[in-house]
């Protein structure tokens, strides 16, 4: 019997720095390769330059300003061909791609976070797009990245609604791994590993409600302090330790299910990701109709500019047409709202209208 890649341990990189300045040694890192190449975006990398000053000139560098869509992977795939290490530089989007053409290519990654805004630089999967941006699957990847590092005094000065995003996203890891176990009620769901995942995933959601909200100031204020460091370490590399040990019971569920609705409504793509899953949180605990833990994250939100409406997501007009949109594509059989249950269009369309006549 063959094993799906949803359970199988993959406890995170084979190797992870996190150390302040870490990125001015780039170079070390890739010696003994012969065609290392970078992946990345366009103001990322300018970020990446203008921090660590230059790069060998043996690097060759492909700028991606899409998403990590089939056609984008396959594209630079082509080009990168010789490459024997694909050293992915950027945000969430950028690491995913970056991750697909390696594996594409069948050749080791690293990465490199230019913000904390998801656990990318950190798991053997990548979230799949269609060119335009709509969610298609999540592709599991042979190989972890041989190299992650993480460097504080250069994300400090990382934009910070992508801090913000990605505190949005962590937080969703114990929601989700949380209604998954209870749903499953399965031997396997109290097993060894998925109970240290579920573990991990309180332990995130403590780091975040504590220390979130002081991280974010210190992004202002451009200071590396604990707090700071302790939150953009687990949002990139302790939420990955989350689905990376209790596997297909650590991964997604209803949040990333309304996420994933979302990303077929236009006027929510300049929206990020993590922000929309922070929503996609509510929508889930509406569904489960958990209001009392709704209404002890109000204030957290509210610190962090959250949405908790239409509007607040740039959904100002066809409100009926979206909510209908987000609905039928988070109840789809191959979504992961099924995961935590069996739900209709209805129980989605009623939890979105209570946190639209409820909240703000």
């Amino acid at each position: 019997m063959s094993v799906q890649p949803e359970d199988i341990v993959r406890s995170g990189p084979n190797r992870y720095i996190c150390q302040d300045g870490i990125l001015k040694n780039f170079a070390e890192f890739i010696e003994g390769f012969t065609n290392p190449t970078i992946v990345t975006g366009f103001k990322s990398y300018q970020a990446f330059i203008d921090y660590v000053e230059a790069v060998p000139n043996n690097v060759t560098v492909i700028q991606h300003d899409g998403y990590s869509s089939p056609k984008a992977i396959k594209d630079i795939a082509s080009k990168v061909s010789q490459a024997d290490v694909i050293i992915g530089i950027g945000g969430g989007i950028i690491l995913d791609t970056a991750k697909s053409v390696a594996d594409q290519l069948e050749i080791e990654f690293m990465t490199i976070p230019t913000v904390a805004g998801t656990c990318a630089a950190a798991t053997p999967l990548s979230a799949i797009y269609t060119p335009d941006g709509a969610f298609l699957k999540v592709a599991y990847h042979t190989n972890s990245s041989s190299l992650t590092l993480i460097d504080p005094a250069f994300l400090i000065n990382a934009p910070i609604t992508y801090l913000k995003s990605g505190i949005g996203d962590t937080l969703a890891k114990w929601y989700e791994a949380e209604a998954i176990i209870r749903y499953a009620a399965d031997e396997k769901a109290q097993s060894l590993m998925v109970q240290a995942g579920l573990n991990q995933s309180v332990y995130l959601r403590d780091i975040l409600l504590e220390d979130g909200n002081q991280a974010v100031k210190s992004s202002e204020r451009g200071e590396v302090t604990p707090a700071f460091t302790k939150v953009i370490e687990a949002i990139i590399m302790l939420s990955g330790t989350v689905g990376g040990f209790a596997g297909r019971y650590g991964r997604i569920a209803g949040a990333h299910a309304i996420h994933n609705g979302l990303s077929y409504i236009n006027e929510t793509h300049h929206i990020l990701h993590g922000h929309k899953v922070a929503y996609g949180i509510l929508v889930q605990l509406a569904i489960e109709k958990r209001v009392d833990e709704i209404t002890s994250l109000v204030d957290f939100y509210t610190q962090l500019d959250f949405p908790t409406k239409f509007t607040d997501l740039g959904i100002t007009t066809n409100q009926t047409k979206a909510r209908n949109i987000i609905a039928e594509h988070a109840i789809n059989p191959k979504e992961s709202l099924q995961l935590m249950g069996d739900f209709s269009t209805k129980d989605v369309i009623i939890a979105l209208d209570y946190l639209e006549n409820n909240f703000r």
